[in-house]
């Protein structure tokens, strides 16, 4: 989690370990959210890992705000629920 939350707050811009406590839990609940789209994320793959930490950027700017997630989310989601389908249906396990 800890190159994840690097991620994170290399997007937002931010240097300072002030606010670590609050984006960990950020993270952990964009994490949570994702298994509930039906997502397995890998902690260990850079693609969920850019996955994780831009969906949470998403949530932190837009937290005050009623705005639609990002197309490009969305999208990256969506095929990341197609590819569970997918391994599932062949039979592959991602651990």
């Amino acid at each position: 989690m800890d190159t994840i939350l690097s991620l994170l707050k290399i997007d937002l811009g931010i240097l300072h370990n002030l606010r670590d406590p609050y984006f960990v839990k950020l993270l952990e609940g964009t994490v949570k959210e994702l298994q509930r789209r039906g997502i397995k994320p890998d902690l260990k793959n850079a693609d969920d890992q850019m996955l994780i930490a831009d969906y949470a950027s998403w949530v932190y700017r837009k937290r005050s705000e009623d705005s639609p997630l990002a197309t490009n989310i969305q999208i990256r989601i969506r095929n990341r629920i197609i590819q569970e389908r997918i391994n599932k249906q062949n039979g592959i396990s991602e651990a």
